[in-house]
């Protein structure tokens, strides 16, 4: 799951009235205020409403930025949306989203009690979204270890090509004065000396 809390949340604007300047100002003024609306994916009698705090913009980091740079509601979720996975159709979508369920990552995680609630065929869809999920973690492990692999050849090739290098410029240097070089036969050498 893309944040790991199985939650549905949105962030949204609303207009609050401001009592004290109201009494001052002698009508009405508001202020535009951020709220959040937390769901429990396949629970459609419970939701959370409040003025977002600090903590919930940190807890739901992700959604909140979705929020900020303009998105709606509905596109605020973090995973996969269920209209757009190939498996599932636009009418099943939709009445998952009736039951607050807007991702495949929502839908794998959701409670056997929202299973119930929601009927028949929930169970099976719970599954293969869990199952499409393991195979798209894998799949991006297996590019991961590509990329490395591919990384690695390239500096295998790269330090076999400086060796070489560095092999073909000490053989072409001469050695210094010292003691003279075995011979690579020796038993041939004792004979011409003969």
């Amino acid at each position: 799951m893309a944040e790991g809390h199985g939650l549905h949340v949105e962030f949204y604007i609303e207009a609050v009235k401001q009592e004290f300047k109201s009494q001052e100002a002698g009508r009405p003024i508001f202020a535009d205020t951020e709220f959040v609306r937390i769901h429990i994916p396949g629970d459609k009698n419970y939701s959370v409403e409040r003025e977002a705090s600090a903590a919930d913009k940190e807890r739901f980091a992700l959604e909140y930025a979705r929020f900020k740079n303009g998105m709606k509601e509905e596109e605020q979720a973090v995973g996969t949306p269920l209209k757009h996975w190939p498996a599932m159709t636009r009418s099943m979508a939709k009445e998952f989203a009736s039951f607050n369920v807007h991702t495949v990552e929502q839908l794998a995680v959701m409670s056997d009690t929202a299973k119930q609630a929601f009927g028949m065929g929930a169970l099976e869809w719970s599954r293969k979204a869990q199952a499409f999920l393991d195979v798209a973690g894998n799949s991006a492990a297996a590019e991961k270890y590509a990329a490395e692999n591919e990384a690695l050849k390239q500096r295998i090739a790269d330090m076999e090509k400086q060796f070489a290098e560095l092999s073909a410029r000490v053989d072409t240097e001469k050695r210094g004065p010292g003691r003279p070089r075995k011979p690579e036969n020796a038993v041939h050498e004792m004979t011409e000396a003969l």
